[in-house]
This record gives structure tokens, C-alpha cells and sequence, in this order.
């Protein structure tokens, strides 16, 4: 039986105007991209292509950009309400459960990370119906064909629900390992240029692979327990020439977990892209030390532009202690390597483990001086249960962090450090900011950086064809882009950075 389903991305309101009260005051050190970027919503954009495909008529809806009025709208339409909910956003999720339950009077299910490890938070509550547990592609379909029939709950895999007044929790449901067999977004549900607006750098989002296997302790695994699957090379190829296609980005931002962990993969892709002379820029999160010359080398000649590195701390201790699994010297080597080949490469850093002492920040200060990365973004920890510093530090909460409503750039106090206090964290957090700012603005280090590169191209000539074909590559991405209305973000001035509360750095102390 055909049902409408609405699906529906919570936002915590009260981010929301942190957020804009934050990044509207041009005093405040922010670091690059700091801001509040608003995305379509990949997980709940991929559950609508299932339903489709079964038959179900799908509305996507996104709190981060849309009123009330319209959430509600979109309840009373629906048969069932499903809602996504990050730990971040639980708050908001359990009141927008309330209300599709209580007002609406819809069958409410509840996904994510947050009902996958907490699902006690929205059922106890009576914000939800049922809560889906890890991947909820398959889950979803089948408690929509069932919600109505209780005594079939039983037989779906990775729910939990109350009965008789206590949680019943189901078998967790396998992941899926053929990710062919998982749709294409529904990118078509969304309004694809509103998001693109609202960006600072304009672009579409993909995903072409799950799970990550490595064994960090801050990130959760519940979602996919580390367990790495991947889309084949045609595919992976085939989706990101439809988004260019279709939607004419300025640029596709992809947001797999750790996209370069398959080396061959990689490679085979960026062959892919370069034989289908598809002209356009991209860009990806990574680690260090996946990085080699070939695989760089073939990224950049296939259009990827900007790589994202969660390096989290310069601390060899402290990479020890969060299990990252790398070493200040492999970081260094990999940096170089971005350099030599002229990568955009921006780092992702960490402040706020118990085990912190001003000793590691100015290691950390050292390694930011030394790799001198073209941009740098500092967060201060949040515990995010199903994490391993969830459970180190859960005895030393001051509350539930589901109760906080925290942003991952702007966070609250949602422990107290052994060492720091929370404000003395972020004066470390913005002097970080500060001092890679002095190592990579100066005149010095921009001659150095172009120094590095031609250097480069004398030990590898091979590399000076290479700089002639991304040239003509990037000539046909520009003239691409300049028939579009996404124009302007390549002109002087073009971009309101004001308007768009983009932050900026200074060196004041």
C-alpha cells in the first residue's frame, strides 16, 4: 500500500542563533569556515529514493532552513513523519516528535545517530513511536509497509519500541554490503539552488562510500561500526557527472567518512573522470597518511581542488591517547607532499581531552607552524554517546549533552577540564587560530610555498605537464561555470562575505 511519508531533518533553533550571533560579530576569531554551512541532508535525501522506488510519495523537509509553519504543514500531510536527529539536534527532534505525535497525531519514527544509541531520550519521552537503529535504509521501508500492524514490530531488524512500558530492542539489522544495490539521492526533492545560495562556496554533496576503519575515540561508530564499503568506479563517476549535469555546480564537496582509504579505488576514479573529460571541481575529507605522490598527483589532475585533513592535535601523546593512529612525522611528510603538488589543504584540529596540557597545544602550535596548511579549523571536543571519550568523560558531565544544544566550531561546557576552564580553551582555540594565520599569510611564506612547488616540478618533470593540463582543465570548468548563475563566485567582490557572516581572522592578540 502507497503511503506519504515526510521526512525531516532537525535543527537545534537555539544553534541556529548561536550561530548568527556568533558569526555577526566580525571581532570574534572563527577560523576558516567556522560558520553554521547548511547542506541538503544526504541520509534522509537517500531514504526518500528507497520509498520511491517502493512506491511512496516522499516530502524532504529541512528545519535548518525551513519555519514551523512548514514542518507542520508537512505533518498533517503525512501518513508517517520520520525524523533525523544528531546528538546536537536531539532536543529539537524530541520537540518536533511531540508535536507530529501530539498536534499532527502521526505515527513518528526517529533515526540517526542520537536514536540509534539513545533511544530511551525520544520513546521515554513520548516523542516517537519507534527508533531506528544504525542504518535505516532497509528498516525504514519496512516499518513503513508494517507500522500499523505492532504485532509484525517484532520481526523488523534494528527498531526499538516500548512495550509494556519498557524498551524492546530488535536484532540489529546487517549493514548493507552492496552498496550498487543503494538508489541515488533524491536530489530532485530538494531545491537544489536555495542551498547553493545560501553557501559561501556553492556545490552539491555526494556520498560514494560508508564507514570508516579506523578506531578514533571521539567518533562514533554505532552508524557503521567501522566497517568500510565503497561504490564501484563507474558508479561512483556515474553519480557525480549526473550532479553536474543536472544541477551545474560550481563545485561537488564530497562527504564520504575517509574517501581515500581505497588507494586503487581513488586513482581508478580520477582516470575515470579525466576519460570522460568531465570539467569540474571537487572536494573530500582524508587523513595524511593515506596520501601518496601518485594518488595526489591524479586528484589534483581530475579537479579536486581542496582536502580536508582530521589531524585533531600535533601532540604525539595525544594522537596516542585518542587512537588516531598516526604520527607527527606523517604528518609532516604528508603535508609536504600537498604542498609540492599545490593542494589546497586545510587541517581539522581538536582542543578539550582531560588529558590536554599546555605542553601539547604548543607542540600543536609547532606542527601548524611547520606544515603550514592553507587554512585550519579548531573545535573544542564534545562527548557524543556510542563514542569511546563519551564513556571516558561520561562521569564528569554536568548534564545530558542531548540536553545542551551544542555547535561543533562554538561549543558549551558540557564537562569540566582538569586542566583548562572552558573560556581558557577557546583563548587557546583562537591563538591557534591566530599563529597559523602569521605562518602562512606573510610574504615570506607564500614565496616559500611557490618555491616548494617549482622545486617540486624539478625533481618530478612530469609534474609540468601536469600544471599545463590542469590549466586547461580548470579553462573549461570556468567558462562551464560562467553560463551559469553561479558566476559571480569567481569574480572580485562577487561573494557577500558580510551578508553571509563568513569569518575572518587577525592577528591581535
Amino acid at each position: 500500500m502507497a503511503r506519504k511519508v515526510v521526512l525531516i531533518y532537525a535543527k537545534s533553533q537555539a544553534v541556529r542563533e548561536l550561530a548568527g550571533d556568533l558569526f555577526a560579530d566580525r571581532s570574534k576569531t572563527k577560523g576558516e569556515l567556522a560558520r553554521d554551512e547548511i547542506y541538503p541532508p544526504l541520509g534522509i535525501t537517500t531514504l526518500a529514493a528507497w520509498l520511491e522506488g517502493a512506491g511512496h510519495e516522499v516530502r524532504l523537509l529541512d528545519d535548518s532552513i525551513r519555519t514551523l509553519a512548514e514542518l507542520e504543514e508537512g505533518m498533517r500531510w503525512a501518513d508517517l513523519v520520520g525524523i533525523s536527529a544528531l546528538t546536537p539536534n536531539a532536543r529539537r527532534a524530541r520537540e518536533l516528535g511531540k508535536l507530529a505525535r501530539n498536534e499532527a497525531r502521526k505515527f513518528v519514527v526517529m533515526g540517526g545517530p542520537h536514536p540509534t544509541t539513545n533511544p530511551e531520550f525520544f520513546l521515554e519521552s513520548g516523542a516517537a513511536d519507534i527508533c531506528a537503529q544504525g542504518e535505516g535504509d532497509l528498516t525504514l521501508l519496512e516499518v513503513v509497509e508494517h507500522f500499523e500492524e505492532r504485532e509484525k514490530w517484532k520481526e523488523i531488524q534494528g527498531i526499538t519500541f516500548l512495550q509494556d512500558g519498557e524498551l524492546f530492542a530488535t536484532p540489529r539489522r546487517p549493514l548493507i554490503r552492496d552498496m550498487e544495490s543503494i538508489p541515488t539521492p533524491a536530489y530532485h526533492l530538494w531545491d537544489i539552488d536555495e542551498y547553493m545560495h545560501l553557501m559561501v562556496n556553492p556545490g552539491v554533496t555526494a556520498i560514494t562510500s560508508r564507514g570508516c576503519p579506523y578506531a578514533c575515540t571521539f567518533c562514533d561508530a554505532e552508524m557503521t561500526p567501522r566497517q568500510y564499503r565503497s561504490l564501484s568506479v563507474d558508479r561512483t563517476v556515474d553519480l557525480l557527472e549526473h550532479i553536474m549535469r543536472t544541477y551545474d555546480p560550481p563545485q561537488i564537496i564530497l562527504f564520504d567518512d575517509l574517501f581515500t582509504i581505497q588507494r586503487k579505488r581513488v586513482i581508478a576514479i580520477c582516470k575515470e573522470i579525466v576519460r570522460r573529460h568531465l570539467s569540474f571541481e571537487w572536494l573530500c575529507e582524508s587523513r595524511v597518511d593515506t596520501m601518496d605522490y601518485e594518488m595526489l598527483r591524479w586528484m589534483r589532475k581530475a579537479g579536486c581542488v581542496k582536502i580536508a585533513y582530521g589531524l585533531e592535535s600535533g601532540s604525539p601523546d595525544m594522537l596516542v591517547t585518542m587512537k588516531k593512529g598516526v604520527t607527527p612525522e606523517k604528518v609532516l611528510r604528508g603535508a609536504k607532499l600537498n604542498r609540492e603538488l599545490g593542494m589546497y589543504f586545510k587541517m581539522f584540529l581538536m582542543y578539550g581531552f582531560p588529558e590536554e596540557t599546555e605542553k601539547d597545544h604548543r607542540i600543536t602550535e609547532d606542527i601548524v607552524r611547520r606544515t603550514r596548511p592553507d587554512a585550519v579549523c579548531v573545535s573544542i571536543i564534545q562527548p557524543i554517546p556510542g563514542t569511546a571519550f563519551y564513556e571516558q568523560v561520561k562521569p564528569m558531565l554536568k548534564k545530558d549533552v542531548a540536553e545542551m544544544e551544542f555547535h561543533y566550531w562554538h561549543s558549551v561546557e558540557s564537562f569540566e577540564h582538569p586542566v583548562f576552564s572552558h573560556e581558557e580553551l577557546h583563548s587557546e582555540r583562537e591563538k591557534l587560530i591566530r599563529i597559523h594565520h602569521e605562518s602562512t599569510a606573510s610574504l615570506r611564506a607564500r614565496l616559500l610555498r611557490k618555491l616548494e612547488r617549482a622545486w617540486a616540478m624539478v625533481k618530478h618533470p612530469e609534474l609540468i605537464g601536469d600544471w599545463f593540463e590542469i590549466r586547461r582543465r580548470r579553462k573549461r570548468h570556468l567558462q562551464r561555470v560562467a553560463k551559469t548563475q553561479w558566476a559571480y563566485i569567481y569574480e572580485p567582490g562577487g561573494k557577500d562575505l558580510v551578508g553571509q557572516q563568513v569569518p575572518t581572522v587577525g592577528v591581535e592578540a
